[in-house]
Parts: structure tokens; sequence; C-alpha cells
């Protein structure tokens, strides 16, 4: 099945390029394309077609391969006719190009042969510990609870009294999980994670136009009601805005600093040891350093 397909792509693609004349002494019986002097033969298009495509889809993946190298071979063209005043401006912009990309898989080498990523603990928290300043927190987070019931419950007293007791013990804690459940009532636990106040409010019926900043002061058990529900809510942290942001809040974008740092140094590191072992062997000069030296 692959040969038809192979044949038939063939056959296809070569009546893609036989509606205009070639010079013979540039056209072979591989040839698919021709822009000027540039070929592109059918070996090179069988070599592009991912594997997984098969009949029909690998036809259509030949003819947009080659209709994708006309016009790159015929832009290529158009450009060094616009700009031919600049070609030596653009193959400096080659070479600077090739000269960053060799530069670059040099610098990954070393990183991927003397890197490591584990990070302890200790290193985050030192870090953390020494560079507080850089953590100034931008809105205010907050750990917590909600819990959104029927308003017509008899027995929200002894629900709110559960909910406090349930921070307590875990006996106490499955008790009240229970009654949740029994009735259908919604508890959104986020006392495992800060999240921004804002985010809690989005929780309860509130309002825009409200300053809700004097909730954060009580640690107790809350309440607001609206459209025949009721809402209880706790507060277990607070950290407000302007103060510096938890550890546990940046310890991910600590060990980002912390690896990036690891690269840098082995960056720098080997970029010393060459320069000195060049200069060391005679192999490299800075005649500058010689003429300020005198």
């Amino acid at each position: 099945m692959r040969r038809i397909v192979n044949i038939s792509l063939f056959v296809l693609l070569a009546t893609m390029v036989s509606c205009r004349e070639l010079p013979d002494y540039l056209v072979s019986s591989n040839t698919l394309a021709r822009v000027g002097r540039n070929q592109l033969t059918a070996t090179e298009v069988k070599q592009a077609i991912p594997s997984n495509l098969k009949g029909e889809d690998s036809v259509a993946f030949a003819k947009h391969y080659i209709d994708k190298w006309l016009v790159r071979q015929l832009k290529i063209e158009e450009a060094d006719e616009l700009f031919s005043n600049s070609v030596n401006d653009i193959e400096k912009m080659v070479e600077d190009y090739r000269q960053t990309l060799l530069t670059s898989k040099v610098d990954q080498h070393y990183v991927d042969k003397l890197m490591s990523n584990e990070l302890t603990d200790e290193d985050i928290a030192n870090y953390y510990n020494t560079h507080k300043s850089d953590f100034t927190l931008d809105r205010t987070l907050v750990k917590g609870r909600i819990l959104r019931f029927d308003g017509s419950y008899r027995q929200s007293k002894r629900l709110k009294e559960q909910m406090r007791k349930a921070a307590a013990s875990p006996t106490d804690a499955k008790t009240f999980s229970d009654v949740c459940e029994k009735n259908g009532f919604v508890l959104t636990d986020y006392r495992s994670e800060w999240i921004s106040f804002s985010d809690f409010l989005a929780n309860l019926p509130t309002t825009l136009a409200q300053d809700y900043d004097p909730l954060l002061d009580k640690m107790d058990i809350q309440e607001m009601e609206a459209n025949d529900i009721r809402y209880y809510f706790d507060f277990t942290s607070v950290c407000r805005k302007g103060n510096v942001a938890p550890l546990e809040v940046v310890k991910e974008n600590i060990r980002r600093i912390l690896l990036t740092q690891r690269r840098s140094e082995i960056i720098k590191t080997h970029e010393e040891q060459i320069v000195k072992q060049a200069k060391d062997e005679g192999h490299a000069r800075i005649y500058l350093e010689e003429k300020t030296n005198e």
C-alpha cells in the first residue's frame, strides 16, 4: 500500500511541475520542483512526510510542503532583489545569529552536564530569609472556610458551634462533615492553601461598592445572608497587602530564581576557564590589556 501511495505521490508532484518547461541541465528524474537553480527532490519530500501519515493524508502533506517550499524560495529571490544594497548587513545578521546559536549550544552542553536541579528546603528558606523585601504582597491573602446552607435550617446555632469545634479535633471535624453531607450544605475549605481575599469574597454575597477589609480583623466565625441562603465563614490565617508573602506562596518562584543562578554560575565559570586556558596557551591575547599595563 505504501508503495502505491509513493508512486501516486510522485506522479502527482511530477504533474505539478510539468506545466512549466525546465532546462535539462537543472532537472533530474528526482526533481519535483524548481525555482531558478534551486531544486526540491522527491527524496527530500518523502523524508519530510511524518511516518504516521498514510494515503491521501501523506499526499496532502506533500503538496502543502511543496507549496511552502515554492513560496519560500520565491520570497528569498524577491528579498535578494529588494535588499541587494543590504546584503552585507543581512549576512552579518545571519552570521551573528549562527554564532549565537553555537554559543548557546555550548552553554547548554555544560548546563546539562554539570547542573543539578536538586534544591533543599534549607536552600529555599535561606534565600527567602535574606531576600524578604523582594516578596512584598501586592494583594491580601487568606486561608479559611465558607459554609453555604439553607437559611431555613432550624439548627443554625448548633451548626455554627459544630463548625467552630470542627477546627479543634478530628472527631468534631467528622461530625461536622457528616452534618453538611446529610443536609446538602456546601463547605468550601481553603485552610490548606493561600488564596486572594477577593477570591475568597467571590464565594460570598458581596458587592464591589463595599469595603470588606474589616472582616479580616475577626478570626471567629462570621455570617452573611442573601436570598434565603446563609453563609458561615472564618479566616484561619491572614497576610495583608504590603506584608512579606508567606514562604509557601513564593517557594516555586524562589526555586526558579536559584536554578537560574546556578545556570548562570556554570556558564560564567566555563567562560572564565576557557579564557584563562586560551591565554595561558597563547591561543588568545587581549592587546588592550597589555597596552594598558605598560
